[in-house]
């Protein structure tokens, strides 16, 4: 009678170590946080640094162009004997081919790296009188064909070398640095050109080298325009308005080709720079990016967001371990046990800068888990309870392992471990009576055996 009237204030004993329990899992979210905050700052140093090198070699490059620039004038009816009117018409040319080669590699600067190529490209192609749309020259407007130029937009001019050169029906120009066309609001270099003097179209070739960084994009600026980029990099993405039509990935590098009709450019033949087109014109453009193969940064930052997973289910299993075993876990020793899963995150970050994420996972993993169940067998004075937390631990890191590494299907994984876990947690307590603590007669419902003259049915 005594031990019945002791149970209820048991139970609220155990219902207030459950709500510590909670309340220490959500304290531990704010280290988490803060170490989440120290993994992006990382990121960031890591951008700067990158910029930096890119700065000293060159920025991501994008070739826009080529754009044959046409003057055109016309008298102005309204002040006779005054200066005519002018005004700069643009026309793309009627077929088009691009193909670059790219050599990439890794500059550092300190632990820190960047992506580096140098490319070596071929621009050729004709432009056709006939493309140029009539209505621009309606209302006494006429062409200035002796003012003609070709001009070629590049993102970062630095990048650009000596070898650049362009071959024009069969004759070198010389190139001149800038951009004639202050409407195009492009950076680039342009060559003088007499256009379509006896023929109706005109051809060209050019020809350069070009460094950069990251990410190197082409404008298809043909009406049929043919465009290929490859190189040595094992780690491309292909981006812009439109997937390549083959391309071919693998260890040794990669190669890309596109194929891409005015239809689908979005981008007039031809147009005035009194109407131009939106600004959006600059972004209709295919290339590659040069990624990191891995970007321990934001896997770290990926990881971090399972924290929260992790603290909960160890903290759950240190309470099902004082349930069963009937041993008292300190508020503190949850706080530490927390801190440790905490510090894993930021050791893996601190690891993989030096070598390697794959590397510094598995040590970060090794380190927090034999910590963890090191301190559980001390605490709960059974190397065997210590052991299987161990296992339990090193069983979640690989799991999140597996997680990061799909990371189309990180939802579906996640998802599949929370219901795992979830279903494992019930089973485990299927029998235990939550309102009688551990150590009280009563704790676990036995099982009813045939014969045993009781009306409890089993779970």
């Amino acid at each position: 009678m005594e031990q019945e009237r002791a149970t209820p204030r048991l139970a609220r004993g155990l219902g207030l170590k459950v709500a510590i329990v909670i309340v220490l899992g959500l304290v531990m979210l704010v280290p988490l946080e803060l170490v989440r905050g120290i993994i992006l700052e990382r990121a960031e140093r890591a951008q700067e640094v990158t910029a930096e090198i890119a700065g000293k070699w060159a920025a991501s490059q994008t070739l826009r162009g080529p754009f044959l620039l046409l003057p055109a004038e016309r008298a102005n009816p309204n002040i006779p004997g005054a200066e005519p009117t002018r005004r700069m018409l643009v026309l793309l040319p009627e077929d088009f081919t691009a193909t670059a080669e790219t050599a990439t590699e890794t500059r550092s600067r300190g632990i820190f790296d960047a992506e580096i190529y140098t490319a070596k490209i071929r621009l050729a192609g004709s432009f056709d009188e006939g493309s140029l749309d009539p209505a621009l020259l309606e209302d006494g407007w006429r062409l200035r064909p002796e003012q003609a130029m070709l001009a070629l937009g590049v993102s970062d001019p630095r990048g650009l070398q000596e070898d650049l050169s362009l071959t024009w029906d069969g004759k070198g120009v010389e190139v001149k640095l800038g951009m004639p066309a202050a409407f195009l609001a492009l950076e680039g270099v342009h060559w003088p050109v007499q256009v379509f003097a006896g023929d109706v179209s005109d051809n060209f070739a050019i020809e350069m080298t070009l460094r950069g960084s990251a990410a190197l994009s082409l404008l298809p600026a043909g009406r049929q325009s043919r465009l290929s980029i490859a190189g040595n990099w094992a780690s491309p993405s292909f981006d812009g308005t439109s997937l390549p039509l083959r391309h071919d990935v693998s260890g040794e590098g990669f190669s890309a080709e596109w194929r891409v009709s005015h239809l689908a450019r979005a981008l007039p033949q031809s147009w005035s720079s009194y109407q131009a087109p939106g600004p959006d014109w600059r972004n209709l453009v295919v290339g590659v990016k040069f990624l990191d193969p891995v970007d321990f940064y934001r896997l770290s930052e990926r990881s971090v967001k399972y924290g929260a997973l992790f603290i909960a289910l160890t903290f759950l299993v240190f309470f099902f371990f004082e349930l069963l075993l009937g041993v008292a876990i300190h508020p503190v020793q949850y706080l530490l046990v927390g801190a440790a899963l905490v510090v894993f995150f930021l050791s893996l970050v601190a690891f993989a800068e030096v070598v390697g994420f794959a590397a510094a996972y598995g040590l970060s993993a090794l380190i927090v888990a034999g910590m963890i169940s090191l301190y559980a067998a001390a605490v709960l004075r059974r190397r065997l309870w210590g052991g299987l937390l161990f296992a339990l631990t090193a069983a979640l890191y690989g799991l999140l392992f597996l997680i990061l590494r799909l990371e189309e299907a990180a939802l579906l994984s996640g998802t599949l471990v929370l219901l795992v876990a979830l279903a494992v947690i019930m089973f485990a307590t299927r029998r235990l009576d939550w309102s009688v603590p551990a150590g009280l007669p009563g704790r676990a419902r036995p099982r009813a055996r045939s014969g045993a003259g009781t009306n409890e049915s089993p779970l």
